[in-house]
């Protein structure tokens, strides 16, 4: 850990602060190693997804204060990840040093993810939160041309720049136990499909933060397969794949994106890659938790969206063919669909 905001306390009371983290054993200063992993999973509607990462929090249960990885600690990627406009620069905080770090989460896709932290060593004991801060496009701003240039933004079809909202500039997410030498490898997964919505106004985004999950990596699925021509009689433009809970005898309706899991809404959605002169349509969900799911075919999916608050949600899923109780538990698994 590079940085720990802990400046009034001295070695003594630094050795008792990891002591009251440790795992309960004779060693009062065991550590954990923590890899975290962002990645999105594919979202349609946009040419861009750039998010403003000022900061990572870790809260553990014992410490008055959190663990803080600033911009410079992370990860970073080339070149600004392509999200740094001509004319414009990444502002700079208090000491000098950049605000933020820039991802833009569409190249971290099918299968692919960009480490934040790789083998980063953490005091062992039980963590009661992580939270990954990201400014809010709508009141942060890069400096250059204008200021009112957002942060944190997204480039939708038509090359319009919008805002991106974060409620609060932050992302909050469950905790986790790091035991004494352990290994911790987590996913960082932005659904983006299911998190972010465009609001009737249509002046910005906003990501809901219900979509976005941390998963342990070590267990995580993926799932490809093929789709036949002849299904949704024959036209797959509009069609995608979701993927239900296994019902295992319970009355619950197939539901769209909008529902949650426990009423019948998916676990994960996904559009076809559509079909070419040499390649049959097809599709491809990963980092699913282990379990027994359904497989369905959706003909009209790309009409499924999440409604912004206080708007209903109308979707009905017009199903085609599908596979039941498919059990994953990790590795890539193929599925195809047909007749």
């Amino acid at each position: 850990m590079k940085h720990i905001p802990l400046p009034s306390l001295t070695l003594v009371g630094l050795s008792l602060l990891l002591a009251g983290c440790g795992s309960g054993g004779d060693d009062a200063t065991a550590t954990s190693q923590l890899t975290l992993t962002l990645s999105d999973a594919p979202v349609d509607g946009a040419k861009q997804v750039c998010i403003a990462i000022s900061a990572l929090r870790l809260k553990a249960e014992t410490e008055p204060d959190d663990h803080l990885w600033q911009p410079l600690d992370l990860l970073a990627t080339g070149d600004d990840d392509g999200c740094l406009p001509t004319g414009y620069q990444i502002p700079l905080d208090d000491n000098g040093d950049p605000r933020f770090l820039y991802l833009d989460l569409l190249h971290y896709q099918d299968g692919l993810g960009h480490a934040l932290l790789s083998g980063e060593a953490i005091p062992s004991g039980n963590y009661e939160q992580l939270r990954l801060m990201v400014e809010d496009g709508r009141s942060y701003f890069l400096d250059g041309l204008t200021d009112d240039f957002p942060s944190s933004y997204v480039v939708d079809e038509s090359d319009a720049v919008l805002p991106l909202e974060v409620p609060s500039s932050e992302v909050k997410l469950h905790g986790f136990t790091a035991s004494a030498d352990g290994v911790l490898s987590y996913q960082l997964e932005f659904n983006l499909r299911h998190a972010m919505v465009l609001p009737g106004h249509g002046q910005y985004y906003k990501l809901k933060p219900n979509g976005v999950r941390l998963l342990d990596a070590t267990t995580l699925a993926s799932l490809t397969g093929q789709v036949d021509d002849s299904l949704c009689d024959g036209d797959l433009s509009l069609a995608g794949v979701y993927l239900y809970p296994a019902r295992d005898g319970s009355e619950l309706a197939y539901l769209g994106m909008a529902q949650d899991t426990d009423s019948g809404g998916p676990s994960l959605t996904t559009l076809l890659t559509q079909a070419s002169d040499s390649e049959a349509a097809s599709y491809r969900l990963d980092y699913i938790e282990p379990g027994s799911y359904d497989l369905q075919l959706v003909c009209n999916a790309a009409d499924d969206a999440v409604p912004e608050e206080g708007e209903s949600d109308s979707f009905v899923p017009v199903l085609g063919a599908g596979v039941l109780g498919i059990t994953l538990s990790g590795g890539s698994q193929s599925v195809d669909l047909a007749p």
